[in-house]
């Protein structure tokens, strides 16, 4: 049994996870882990994650504690065998692209969700626009990769896992239309229609 630590309220980040551990079959409970009056996660926590932040994992069958949402759908992806190729080649896309969202399109999302939590509609207009034109930069560079396949690397992985809960938040944090982007479009379709099973089964 894994066991995700998580929120109360559910993030793009924890939403990866998630959808990860159904789609994988791998069993699992979730942990909800509180802030402090001083804003910060249970002192406990720190024995999971010295970062202080979720989504963290315990897997109780190997011992293996993970922190970092792309370390953990790596590691859910060894563990069950799917969503991330054995040919080396083809690992290596795999990899390249959550690189890609670990690296840029979750800060980005995050540091604008950040500015927006904290000034609402007084953010500053040039802050505003940097991140918005980043995430469109984002969006372009993505719809160009699924111009000839259906999913990042060919095949469903966990690079598509990585990337599709900040894809179906961008038109409402980032002004992002994403009728702009026709492959980046169906390529969302087509993964709500995969992971909406999940919700009836």
């Amino acid at each position: 049994m894994i066991t995700l630590y998580a929120l109360p309220s559910d993030s793009p980040n924890i939403r990866k996870i998630t959808l990860m551990l159904d789609e994988t079959g791998l069993p699992y409970i979730i942990q909800r882990v509180d802030k402090q009056s001083n804003g910060e996660l249970s002192g406990d926590f720190i024995k999971i994650n010295p970062n202080a932040t979720v989504p963290a994992i315990v897997d109780n069958a190997t011992g293996a504690i993970i922190f970092e949402s792309g370390a953990i759908l790596y590691y859910l992806a060894e563990k069950s065998g799917k969503l991330l190729p054995k040919d080396l080649k083809d690992r290596a896309d795999v990899i390249k692209w959550l690189m890609f969202e670990v690296a840029n399109m979750g800060p980005t999302m995050a540091e604008l969700h950040h500015y927006l939590l904290k000034y609402h509609d007084e953010i500053p207009e040039d802050i505003l626009q940097r991140y918005k034109n980043k995430i469109a930069q984002y969006c372009s560079i993505l719809n160009q990769q699924l111009h000839d396949r259906e999913f990042l690397c060919g095949n469903c992985s966990i690079a598509d896992i990585a990337l599709y809960p900040w894809t179906i938040i961008f038109e409402d944090m980032a002004d992002v239309n994403i009728t702009d982007y026709p492959n980046l479009l169906n390529w969302e379709t087509r993964m709500g229609n995969r992971l909406a099973r999940h919700a009836i089964e």
